[in-house]
């Protein structure tokens, strides 16, 4: 997987110059958003939610490198005896727009700081797609994968998400 995603940002990085443009070409950006997953079946939770600050640096007018923080909650299903997972976290995200202007793929990858005692560090990766309006609105669908470490106090072995993130970009 870590090979596949070096590869992934070498290719991004050497087609970038060839991709057409977003709006604005360089510069960075702040944003503030938030987003709303579902799990999948196999996790014991039910759905996610999350409020994240973010800074988007434009690199060419084909790529941006996003920094996301923030918090996210996994709330549990019903039937579940565990408690719900509560955690910071620090992602890059590399936003590549190929041809569609404004329409951009992303590839994610960072830590999930736990909120509890004893709660380890996970490692977050994931990826999606998303539009970038013109009036500062993004809206994008992203799949979150949560590798937890397995001497944590609050360990699943199979935590994913499917979110739906919108956020602002002043």
């Amino acid at each position: 997987m870590k090979l596949k995603l070096v590869i992934f940002i070498l290719l991004a990085l050497f087609f970038a110059n060839n991709l057409k443009a977003q709006d604005e070409a360089f510069g960075v950006k702040f944003g503030i958003g938030g987003g709303l997953g579902l799990t999948t079946k196999t996790s014991p939770f039910g759905y996610g939610i999350n409020l994240n600050p973010q800074l988007q640096y434009n690199i060419s007018e084909a790529l941006a490198l996003n920094l996301v923080t923030g918090y996210t909650r996994l709330l549990t299903k019903d039937t579940s005896p565990i408690a719900d997972y509560d955690f910071i976290p620090l992602k890059l995200e590399i936003k590549i727009f190929p041809i569609i202007e404004n329409l951009y793929t992303v590839g994610l990858v960072g830590a999930g700081f736990g909120l509890i005692k004893n709660a380890k560090t996970s490692l977050i990766y994931g990826g999606g797609l998303g539009y970038q309006f013109l009036n500062g609105y993004d809206l994008g669908v992203k799949f979150e994968r949560y590798q937890q470490n397995k001497n944590s106090i609050n360990y699943q072995p199979k935590t994913n998400q499917l979110q739906l993130s919108f956020t602002y970009f002043f």
